[in-house]
């Protein structure tokens, strides 16, 4: 191999998809012309499902060195990138000769599934860029409280643990070191070591659909989503792998969704109506951070359609703006309730 194409490859190997390409090939156009100049695409909508756009996998969702490491001696590490790559391939072998026949799944078959449906939620941009928000404010929080230098002196700790809370995080130096790539490795480990034991114990339905234009995916394709969250406090809607109405998608081709729950709901694979293709449809348009794809130009309305407040939504039976600010949870702490905004 030259010179030229080692530097070229290794190039490539550093503009790394967040939403791989090998996935996204599912949804390609079947109906696009099959010539020799013709690249194979995918349609790109906004949340609006307007601006349509045709585009090979292999050039969205990606970034530069997004999953590159800095080695000790300076060279930039690619043992996410090549990990994250074995992921993919043998998620892609599942899907290929399990999910498209609708054949049973052995233990291995679903342990990359899972570790696929686990990376496929802390993987991609949206997720580090959350994630490492909340540690920029942390920092500067921090930083406002016990100034600037705080990591070259000795302070006292300035979030004292609760006496139920023996968990409470104190930052410590070199804790905010090189943020975008800890966050990286941070989210990728609890994809490993919280999400997957979590999606391997969980019920597994394959939604199957026999709708022309199929289930959706987008720029996050994981959701994590609580259908009855609607009806508690807006405070109290964020969804955690415990939660026992926690439903988790994932959509592996327009003809199957990947639904885990806690509740068996149904057999392996469950054909559905395209009802639940829109009803899923919407949900993920709902929670795309930009971008929905799907295999053809042509979509539904009603998948980008703004919701409105149920009657038994918290908002509907508690119209009174004062209520949401007096709230508090029996869980709040004492001095958190205290000084709570109003």
């Amino acid at each position: 191999m030259g010179p030229k194409i080692m530097k070229r490859k290794k190039y490539e190997q550093r503009r790394q998809h967040f939403v791989p390409a090998c996935y996204l090939k599912a949804w390609l156009d079947p109906s696009a012309p099959k010539t020799s100049k013709n690249t194979p695409y995918v349609w790109l909508f906004d949340k609006k499902g307007e601006n349509p756009k045709a585009k090979a996998p292999e050039k969205i969702f990606r970034e530069s060195d997004m999953y590159t490491l800095t080695a000790p001696d300076g060279t930039h590490d690619l043992r996410l990138e090549h990990g994250l790559g074995t992921i993919e391939s043998n998620f892609t072998k599942v899907r290929t000769s399990k999910f498209n026949f609708k054949r049973a799944l052995t233990e291995e078959d679903w342990f990359w599934a899972c570790l696929f449906a686990a990376t496929a939620y802390t993987r991609t941009a949206a997720s580090r860029n959350h994630f490492l928000g909340h540690m920029e404010e942390l920092k500067a929080m921090y930083e406002k409280a016990a100034g600037p230098d705080w990591e070259s002196r000795t302070v006292e700790p300035i979030l004292h643990p609760h006496a139920n809370r023996p968990n409470t995080y104190t930052p410590q130096p070199g804790d905010f070191d090189n943020l975008k790539e800890t966050t990286t490795t941070t989210l990728l480990d609890q994809a490993v070591d919280v999400i997957l034991p979590t999606l391997l114990g969980m019920h597994k339905t394959v939604l199957c659909a026999c709708d022309p234009l199929g289930f959706l995916t987008t720029d996050a394709p994981a959701t994590w989503c609580d259908p009855t969250a609607y009806r508690r406090h807006p405070f109290e809607r964020a969804v955690g792998l415990k939660n026992p109405d926690i439903e988790i998608t994932l959509p592996i081709s327009p003809e199957q969704c990947l639904l885990f729950t806690h509740r068996p709901i149904g057999p392996l694979y469950s054909d559905v109506s395209s009802d639940w293709v829109d009803t899923v449809n919407h949900r993920h348009v709902a929670f795309a951070p930009t971008t929905v794809v799907a295999r053809s130009k042509e979509t539904r309305a009603l998948w980008f359609e703004a919701s409105e407040p149920s009657a038994d939504s918290w908002e509907a039976l508690h119209p009174d703006p004062e209520e949401k600010h007096s709230w508090t949870s029996p869980d709040c702490p004492p001095e958190f309730r205290d000084n709570f905004p109003t």
